[in-house]
């Protein structure tokens, strides 16, 4: 997949939560290291479906990170000949849509701050 990495899962964790795996943010319904809302995060977790939507205190590490690389993986092959950088396309993407980020012709204006701060740590991250 054109801009996944290693390098960029960090940097969206370190922009989403500073790593910080016990984050909540009720007002917003986002929970742990990656800010899964519950709703979402239940058709990537493995099982799918077949497994309870996972209640705040069960978005862990463990099933926030691999659950981010799936739903990257399904939804960036939408973003096949979107100008713009890969990487902060499928970031863009995390935040909203792979639909929105198509409509936009790239990273929406509305979301050019989040991926500003994504690019920043993605610099930090990827191997020199």
């Amino acid at each position: 997949m054109p801009g996944l990495s290693p390098a960029l899962i960090a940097a969206m964790l370190k922009a989403e939560s500073g790593f910080d795996p016990h984050l909540a943010d009720p007002a917003k319904d986002e929970y742990g290291i990656a800010r899964w809302t519950p709703h979402v995060l239940v058709h990537w977790q493995p099982g799918g479906l077949d497994n309870p939507e996972p209640r705040p205190e069960e978005i862990t590490p463990e099933l926030s990170i691999p659950a981010m690389g799936r739903f990257l993986c399904y939804w960036g092959k939408d973003l096949e000949g979107v100008p713009g950088d890969p990487a902060l396309n499928l970031a863009a993407t995390y935040r909203t849509s792979s639909r929105t980020v198509v409509e936009a012709g790239g990273v929406p204006a509305e979301y050019r701050a989040y991926a500003a701060r994504v690019r920043r740590y993605l610099d930090d991250y990827r191997p020199r």
